[in-house]
């Protein structure tokens, strides 16, 4: 409709028109615009110019009678086109029928390589569902990016150096914490529920330790201590429990660059070379920043109201903003010095993984990348400037960083009540790792999961138990996941187990359900081979599944243009409503047999639209539930 409006337009004499998609069908499928900007041009009323250009529109209609029947004005000066229907559905359908799981995918990528980081996450815990919704978030963009063509170079980065690592290798080494786990717990929740929140309570009780804690964080960065190889070893084990849960939240990874190896492979030498070239950082001889080498912040006009920044303190360790730098120089290819590789393992898709490596022999060029989207959130705002600011410092294109902020996940009271928290008539209560405050991502889903299977044991007695536990796995991550994804990616999202599991209303589950009901409709049918005919009289309810379905491949489309995943989540719940409404409004397996071929053959394609939705997302598809 947009390409033949277009086109009708073009030979009215609007050359280029301005065209949108109607909010409200009340006003067609189409909508032009340009008589607003032309009045300004013309000095003339939109309205005249509106009233012209569709004049003379109506004779192409005429002429033409194609998928556009008719066209009209509305005041203030809009032109708006409605579609012949009968038409417009066969030729929507079989499109969506014909392109198959190609169905909204495009080449608007084509020659254009992204980086995608997200998930870095220190390797000294469990997931939570904080870390979970980086997860997500960064998995659906690189799936959104590839399904619009892009070449998309997926990487995680292991924070195994600083302060939280040292806190765990304090508790090893030096406090008596065994490098065994209790028997039936995992490495990174033992690491983060018992070593990593007790150490931190023994350093406010014992502030001696800070003191033993300080030299830690520097023998970390000495590849020849002891304390390196200990950090090495329980990052790496740790990192490979985290990753189990990654993948189970439908994660798969490229590349994985080790903080430590930024300094190790010489990055942050080379980078720093280039800083102290173009004079952007200068060594501190006075205050209480003496000895430490700053990033002058003192040209940039909101930076450097907090001023300088500390990249290598005083005892010669740098700090993380400083290895930020030199990574994010690195992704954008602006440095020599490069990293080797190992191959670390394989995602659920059987790719490989490739882990840096001091003795690697894998060489994996990361080059003409045209943008570098880290997947951070918000409380890294400030940290995520200096280094786009410090990009621009050292001869990179600062605009190709792109930092895709969101905020944090919070825990609603019900939900902190149930780990025994009082919340002191609080709505909800942020999670804090130090203390023990936060939900693991495993927990949820494996609570999610028992519910789940309770409940499908109880309604399919007849279903073997693996097939149970099959769908109460997929329908517990589609709870977490679409709970993680929907809302604006600016906005704290309070996090409740109940709410996610809802099958009713704006959850994953509803999705996957209305999919399912689908499903059943086709296994059902007679009529195996779906025929697209022609049908002069369609329902209401058909029209605007239809019109749903149509939207598809602008709706991705748009999401990439302005990276907003939640256009996509929103999407899905309104086509799974119009499936719904359509099912409940429209029987498909009727007596009439060329309207139960049209309404199969339109299922067909709901079915093909959703499943490409939900795997973008990272949303498992059920097909019985």
């Amino acid at each position: 409709m947009l390409a033949e409006s277009a086109k009708i337009l073009e030979e009215a004499g609007l050359p280029d028109p301005k065209l949108e998609i109607p909010k409200s069908p009340e006003h067609g499928e189409v909508s032009c615009t340009s008589a607003f900007e032309l009045a300004k041009k013309l000095n003339k009323s939109p309205m005249d110019i509106a009233l012209d250009v569709a004049s003379r529109a109506k004779e192409v209609i005429e002429r033409k009678r194609g998928l556009v029947k008719s066209v009209e004005v509305v005041r203030p000066g809009f032109i708006n086109f409605y579609a012949d229907w009968p038409s417009y559905a066969v030729k929507i359908i079989e499109n969506v029928l014909n392109s198959a799981e190609a169905y909204g995918s495009s080449d608007m990528g084509k020659g254009r390589r992204i980086l995608i980081e997200h998930t870095s996450v220190n390797p000294n815990k469990a997931l939570h569902v904080g870390h979970a919704r980086n997860v997500c978030l960064g998995s659906a963009l690189a799936r959104l990016y590839k399904f619009a063509g892009f070449n998309v170079l997926v990487a995680n980065y292991i924070d195994d150096s600083g302060s939280q690592m040292a806190d765990i290798i304090l508790g090893i080494k030096y406090l008596g914490y065994p490098m065994e786990p209790p028997e039936g717990m995992r490495f990174d929740e033992y690491c983060g529920d018992k070593v990593y929140v007790e150490v931190n309570k023994l350093l406010e009780q014992k502030p001696e330790l800070s003191e033993k804690k300080r030299l830690l964080i520097k023998e970390i960065e000495d590849r020849s201590s002891d304390s390196f190889a200990l950090s090495r070893e329980i990052a790496l084990r740790v990192l490979k429990e985290q990753l189990k849960t990654c993948w189970r939240l439908g994660a798969s990874y490229d590349i994985l660059n080790r903080e430590s190896d930024v300094v190790a492979f010489g990055l942050w030498e080379e980078v720093f070379s280039k800083l102290k070239k173009n004079n952007a950082c200068y060594l501190a001889t006075s205050g209480p920043k003496a000895g430490c080498w700053m990033l002058d912040l003192s040209a940039h006009k909101t930076l450097s109201k907090e001023g300088d920044e500390v990249l290598v303190k005083s005892d010669g360790t740098t700090t993380y903003v400083a290895r930020d730098i030199a990574y994010a120089a690195w992704k954008l290819g602006i440095v020599e010095r490069d990293f080797k590789y190992k191959l670390f393992g394989k995602n659920k898709d059987q790719s490989d993984i490739l882990i840096t490596d001091i003795d690697g022999d894998i060489d994996f060029k990361v080059k003409d990348v045209d943008i570098t989207i880290a997947v951070v959130d918000v409380r890294q705002r400030r940290p995520q400037e200096i280094v786009k600011y410090a990009l621009g410092l050292i001869g990179a294109d600062p605009s190709k960083y792109v930092h895709f902020a969101y905020e944090v996940v919070s825990l609603s009271a019900k939900e902190a009540e149930r780990m025994g928290l009082n919340v002191s008539g609080a709505e909800f209560v942020h999670m804090k790792g130090r203390e023990g405050i936060y939900v693991k991502v495993d927990s949820v889903i494996d609570s999610i999961k028992n519910k789940i299977i309770s409940e499908t044991s109880q309604r399919h007695p007849d279903w073997h138990p693996q097939k149970v536990e099959s769908v109460a796995e997929n329908v517990a991550i589609g709870a977490l996941v679409y709970a993680l994804v929907k809302g604006d990616a600016d906005k704290i999202i309070v996090f409740d187990r109940e709410d996610a599991l809802k099958i009713e209303g704006d959850t994953g589950p509803y999705l996957q359900y209305s999919y399912a009901r689908a499903c059943r409709i086709l296994e059902k049918s007679p009529i195996k081979q779906e025929e697209v005919k022609r049908r002069e009289t369609l329902e209401m309810q058909e029209i605007s599944l239809l019109r749903e379905i149509s939207l598809f491949p602008l709706l991705v489309e748009e999401s990439v243009k302005l990276m907003l995943l939640k256009k996509l989540a929103n999407y899905a719940y309104n086509l799974a409503s119009a499936f719904n409404n359509f099912y409940e409004s429209c029987p498909v397996l009727t007596d009439d047999e060329e309207v139960m071929k049209f309404r199969l053959a339109l299922t067909r394609a709901y079915l093909i639209t959703m499943g490409n939705c939900l795997r973008i997302l990272g949303i498992p598809i059920v097909e019985e539930m």
